[in-house]
């Protein structure tokens, strides 16, 4: 792989780009907050509580696997918010505005999150990115990703896989996936099938104020965007980068 990042894809693979912050609040966040961010975002709006809303709060704090999920979602025309009890995120619609449209759009969402009151510690903040490189030939579906595999005698040819890692870097943690055969529906296009690169790159900040986080961001934000672009890059074969059709500075 080059070491110059392209600055574009001209193939845009990306279904789905999301920031998440996890924090510890004294107050119901998800019954407050949603408010906040209708008035604060112009333009049409949506708002509509998801499916774990309707779980007893009780229940919700007891269930490790539970306590972060949205709560409710505010849907714009290019952006949606979820909130839960102990988590803010927003996520982007397709097709992607690019990250000089994204990052702002981050920024805006902690200062409300700071002016709010409402948050004692934040405790981490990541950002997930998935792509599919399209193929439903299963030898091509191996040659995609830029990786090997091995188990026993057996060699990774033409099979289906899946494949998890935790990398550290650079103070932060990437959590790769790698999946292949996987069929989506995008709206507006046909279903399609490929191979699945999902890169969630996290940082865990132990604890600290809104207002300190807030005083970093865009330097954080830049760190961790690098970092998220370099390992998606980094996944993929010189032949499959050029499939995207890169664009570079």
């Amino acid at each position: 792989m080059a070491n110059t990042l392209p600055k574009r894809l001209r193939k845009e693979p990306l279904l789905d780009a999301l920031f998440e912050c996890r924090f510890n609040a004294h107050s119901p966040v998800s019954n407050i907050l949603p408010g906040i961010l209708f008035s604060e975002f112009e333009g049409e709006k949506q708002l509509e509580r998801l499916p774990h809303s309707d779980l007893p709060e009780v229940i919700r704090n007891s269930d490790p696997s539970l306590q972060y999920v949205p709560l409710v979602r505010i849907s714009l025309q290019n952006y949606s918010f979820l909130v839960g009890d102990r988590s803010v995120a927003v996520a982007c619609n397709l097709p992607y505005k690019g990250w000089s449209d994204f990052k702002p759009k981050i920024i805006k969402l902690i200062g409300i999150l700071k002016k709010s009151g409402l948050v004692d510690k934040a405790m981490r903040y990541s950002i997930k990115y998935v792509n599919l490189i399209p193929s439903n030939d299963p030898v091509d579906q191996v040659n995609l990703a830029n990786l090997s595999l091995r188990i026993g005698s057996h060699n990774l040819t033409k099979e289906s896989y899946q494949v998890r890692m935790e990398v550290p870097v650079e103070g932060l943690i990437n959590i790769i996936q790698v999946i292949s055969g996987t069929k989506v529906i995008i709206p507006g296009k046909p279903e399609q099938e490929g191979v699945v690169i999902d890169i969630d790159t996290i940082k865990d900040i132990g604890g600290i104020s809104v207002e300190q986080l807030e005083q970093d961001l865009d330097s954080a934000l830049e760190h961790i965007h690098r970092i998220s672009k370099e390992t998606f890059f980094d996944c993929l074969t010189e032949q499959t980068l050029m499939r995207l059709e890169p664009e570079y500075e």
